[in-house]
């Protein structure tokens, strides 16, 4: 009788969150905050042509008797710093996928833990 209980009010809560102040149901955002695919995209095409230029003039930047060009190299690490400031979009995808894998696998644990739990008292 007791989970019945809780299970009936953790149903209702669930619908009195589903409603704003206005008495008006709230059915969510649909922009998760995430860059869309033309911005990965074009993140990723960036990043693909600026960091080996940027890595070949930075290794352009060492001349063969032991001096460096400190500009040139200064311009190589820039093309390098751009193409992964590019990648970032990517990186906040990433960063979604693996917060959704985590606690897709914090809930299996918990349901896991929950249900050794009980088989282990019936022992």
């Amino acid at each position: 009788m007791r989970s019945l209980v809780s299970i009936l009010l953790s149903l209702t809560s669930v619908q009195i969150m589903a409603r704003d102040y206005s008495g008006h149901r709230y059915y969510g955002d649909g922009d998760i905050g995430l860059p869309n695919g033309s911005e990965v995209g074009t993140g990723i095409i960036i990043a693909l042509v600026a960091i080996p230029i940027g890595y070949m003039i930075l290794n352009l930047s060492n001349s063969k008797d032991g001096e460096s060009n400190t500009f040139v190299g200064c311009l190589g690490v820039i093309f390098i710093g751009g193409g992964i400031i590019g990648l970032l979009p990517l990186l906040a995808w990433l960063c979604a996928i693996g917060n959704i894998l985590l606690g897709i696998g914090l809930a299996l644990f918990v349901v896991i833990g929950v249900i050794g739990w009980l088989t282990s008292k019936k022992k």
